[in-house]
C-alpha cells in the first residue's frame, strides 16, 4: 500500500502535442506494474482542451470543480460536465475533454490499464460544436 500526500504531488505543464491552451497536470498515482493503474489531476484554463485520444484500458473522469465538456468522435455536440460528475470512458473510444469558454475545469483522471494514444488536435470548429450543448436556450 502506498499513500500519496498532496504536498508530494508535482504539477507540470503537459506536452503541447497533447493539449491546446493552458493545462496543468498533477500526477498522483504512477503505475506499479507496466501500463497499470494511474491517476492524475488536470486543470484547464477557459477554452483549453485535450487533443483527440483513445485509451487502451478503461478510464474514469471525476469533476472536482468548474464546468467542461466531453465529446466523442462522430457526435454533433459534447456533454457538459460539472462538479461531482463521473465519466466512464470505454477502451478505444475516441474523445476529448476540456473547459468551457467562460470558466475553468479541474478533473481527476483514473486510468485502469494500458496506454493513451494521442491523435490530432481538436479543431476550433470541433471545439465550438462540442460546447454547443452548454449554451443556454430560450
Amino acid at each position: 500500500m502506498k499513500f500519496v500526500r498532496e504536498d508530494q504531488i508535482t504539477t507540470t505543464t503537459p506536452e503541447s502535442s497533447r493539449f491546446t491552451g493552458a493545462v496543468w497536470e498533477a500526477r498522483a498515482l504512477e503505475p506499479v506494474e507496466e501500463d497499470g493503474l494511474r491517476a492524475q489531476r488536470f486543470s484547464y484554463a477557459p477554452e483549453a482542451r485535450s487533443c483527440w485520444h483513445t485509451h487502451e484500458g478503461e478510464q474514469a473522469l471525476y469533476v472536482l470543480s468548474g464546468r467542461g465538456v466531453v465529446a466523442r468522435w462522430g457526435e454533433a455536440t459534447g456533454t457538459v460536465i460539472g462538479p461531482g460528475d463521473w465519466v466512464h470512458v470505454q477502451p478505444g473510444e475516441k474523445h476529448w475533454h476540456g473547459a468551457l469558454p467562460d470558466g475553468t475545469l479541474v478533473h481527476l483522471a483514473v486510468t485502469a490499464s494500458g496506454g493513451t494514444l494521442w491523435h490530432e488536435p481538436v479543431s476550433e470548429e470541433d471545439y465550438r460544436a462540442g460546447v454547443e450543448a452548454a449554451r443556454p436556450t430560450g
